[in-house]
């Protein structure tokens, strides 16, 4: 570290020893400070826990503030995700530890300054140390980090030091000061920490006994908050604002100024809003109000963690293999990541087989017997799908997939195999949208979609294969969409072998879902209690049927028009033939666009009655469905053509139709089966 080397430089300049370079450093801080009160900032030790989002910008502020000593904890490295916010994440520092490059841009500014690090992080040994001879501590460790922060925050008040901690929320800083002195409040006094509680539990009160005053939560997006996967926005408006908040309240502790404001008190700014909230929290998450809080956000609006919730695997470690051969850590990942990709009612009609670094995707004939999949069509949509998902994870993983689409006519089962070749590793844009992609059956907010937006679901289909995206999103358009999709979804309700095999793939217990781990648990329908028992009741079809003679069925069409008139837009997937990989790359189209649509916020829901009567109408015939249906469809078809203008309906086929939008997180998930349900031999028939 060139430490030296600035010393030197500053001596050149005429700046002789630590004196006569703080005397000018500092100058301007003289009347705000007086010159003993920066004298004494000077000989103060301040311990910062974490130099990452929040921490980093602590230690430049007080550093430029003038405190002289510093105990610094951090074990972390610096990485891409971190950009955003952490006042080191650059280019040139990626991989590099947060502590060292942080103490070398607090040497850059003040090169006598006494630093002691602390490379491990808090940890439970070192935490004395850390503490020793400390005047205050500022809190930068990460949010979900709660057991150490609560070690930290209580052996600090045994030694007699103050604890700053400044939460970044939405845009805002929430700030609380925790006072050694005898009848203050401590840690778990304030955030009710009883034994017991489950991690979720103290970090949900952890986040709201820190704001009280809740001005983010008009406005943050809690679907993209995970409690369990330690998941959560975080912005460097809000970082920034937390230095400055926190840092004035650590430099008043150390001056002994006046205004000192320790818990219950707490305060809250927020610039987005404009803000100021502060007051007393008497008993803090222990009061009434605020256990009402806690309970409402705990029930309904934090994604809770069930059986049915995916869970993000972790990436595999790079492994350098001198032939090049994948890991089986990577292997897994990469089967994992496919089996995420949608199927017809969750159906999952897959399997794989592995020699070397090749992976074969085949098709399980057997396992989609419905109307809508004909010619395995659907299964061949899924099954391209799955092919994308392992393409973008192998790209993470450090290998570059090969793709041959049907490489053995001898084998018609046998969609595609994967060749592995090493690569750099190269995560990609769409990599976390695998596993948080899902069918959303919600209700839809009516948002428009940007031009920008629009154009980057277009951009998703690329060259290979000529399927193609087209998106609809003007408002009159989705109204006269819903109409068709309501005639559609007559049929579906209307033909027995649907209902039927629905009815098949419906789980109405969590036991019945949780072993099969296929089909859908009957909440992932989002049809609310009385629509859950209406498809409970009308599992025979004789009741079923009785209902579409009286028009009850209809409600169930209408719930699916009143969903298309509450999205955003449509997005159709178009195939130039009919051919098996024209379906394979058109799934691939579906899932890069569906991805983006995730990775962007938005949601989908596949509405695939229209495309799907559509082809089996080309490709069999009007006599493929009764009377009463063909002539429902014949006053579809004209209109269906009219929505999409830019589709030559004469070259080009519809493969699938997704509605889009915006809503909130589902609560229930449909399962996958695990890898090891998929794989076959090699040379094992399918």
């Amino acid at each position: 570290m060139p430490q030296v080397e600035w010393v030197q430089r500053l001596e050149e300049m005429g700046y002789v020893g630590p004196e006569g370079y703080r005397a000018e450093a500092f100058s301007r801080n003289i009347g705000i400070l007086t010159p003993e009160e920066q004298e004494k900032l000077l000989g103060s030790r301040v311990a910062i826990a974490g130099v990452g989002g929040v921490g980093g910008v602590h230690l430049i502020t007080l550093v430029r503030q003038g405190v002289g000593c510093f105990h610094l904890a951090d074990f972390d490295r610096f990485e891409a995700a971190n950009v955003n916010r952490q006042y080191g994440a650059r280019v040139p520092d990626f991989g590099r530890h947060k502590l060292e490059v942080m103490v070398e841009e607090a040497l850059r500014i003040n090169p006598y300054l006494e630093i002691k690090p602390f490379p491990q992080g808090v940890t439970y040994e070192n935490v004395d140390d850390f503490l020793d001879g400390v005047d205050v501590v500022l809190d930068g460790l990460d949010f979900f980090n709660f057991d150490m922060r609560r070690h930290l925050f209580n052996r600090s008040r045994e030694k007699g030091i103050y604890v700053v901690t400044a939460a970044p929320l939405g845009f805002s800083s929430a700030v609380l000061v925790f006072s050694p002195a005898k009848g203050a409040m401590t840690f778990d006094e304030y955030f009710d920490i009883r034994e017991g509680m489950t991690r979720e539990d103290k970090l949900l009160s952890f986040g709201l006994g820190v704001a009280p005053g809740g001005t983010h939560l008009k406005y943050l997006d809690f679907g993209r908050i995970d409690l369990n996967a330690g998941e959560g926005p975080s912005s460097i408006v809000a970082c920034q604002l937390c230095s400055s908040m926190a840092s004035m309240e650590a430099v008043r502790i150390l001056l002994g100024r006046k205004g000192e404001r320790v818990v219950p008190r707490y305060f809250q700014f927020d610039p987005y809003l404009g803000k100021f909230r502060s007051g007393r929290l008497p008993r803090g998450n222990r009061n009434p109000v605020q256990r009402a809080k806690i309970a409402f956000v705990k029930t309904f609006l934090l994604a809770k963690a069930s059986p049915f919730r995916p869970v993000a695997p972790d990436l595999p470690r790079a492994v350098e293999d001198p032939g090049g051969k994948v890991s089986e850590e990577a292997l897994h990942y990469i089967l994992r990541a496919g089996i995420q990709a949608p199927s017809g009612d969750n159906v999952q009609p897959w399997k794989f087989s592995c020699a070397g670094n090749r992976v074969s995707v085949w098709l399980d004939a057997d396992a989609d017997h419905s109307f809508f999949n004909l010619r395995q069509i659907a299964s061949l949509l899924s099954a391209g799908a799955v092919v994308e998902n392992m393409r973008v994870a192998a790209g993470a993983c450090g290998f570059e997939a090969e793709v041959s689409w049907l490489p053995d006519a001898g084998e018609p089962h046998r969609m595609a195999h994967l060749d592995l070749v090493p690569a750099p590793r190269r995560p990609g844009p769409l990599l976390d949208a695998i596993w948080k992609r899902r069918t959303n059956r919600k209700t839809y907010a009516v948002r428009p979609l940007s031009a920008a937006l629009v154009s980057g679901i277009q951009a998703q289909a690329g060259e290979a294969g000529g399927s193609r995206l087209h998106v609809l999103a003007d408002r009159p358009g989705i109204l006269k969409l819903a109409r068709l999709i309501y005639r559609a979804d007559r049929i579906r309700n209307e033909h027995r072998g649907l209902h039927e095999y629905l009815q098949q793939m419906i789980h109405y217990d969590e036991e019945s879902a949780i072993a099969a781990r296929s089909g859908f648990p009957v909440g992932n329908l989002e049809a609310g209690k009385a629509g859950e028992y209406f498809l409970k009741f009308t599992r025979p079809w004789p009741i079923m049927n009785f209902m579409n003679r009286v028009g009850v069925g209809r409600m169930v069409a209408l719930h699916a028009a009143m969903g298309v008139r509450a999205s955003s837009a449509a997005v159709l997937v178009t195939v130039p033939a009919t051919d098996a990989k024209d379906f394979l790359l058109a799934g691939g189209t579906m899932e890069r666009a569906w991805l983006y649509l995730t990775r962007m916020g938005l949601v989908a829901q596949p509405m695939a009655a229209l495309p799907l009567f559509w082809l089996r109408w080309r490709l069999e015939g009007p006599e493929a469905f009764s009377p009463k249906h063909r002539k429902l469809l014949e006053g579809v078809w004209g209109a269906w053509r009219e929505l999409f203008p830019a589709v030559d309906f004469e070259r080009e086929q519809p493969a699938m139709l997704l509605r889009v939008g915006y809503a909130s997180d589902i609560r229930v998930h449909t399962l996958r089966r695990d890898v090891g349900a998929f794989m076959v031999g090699e040379g094992e028939a399918i």
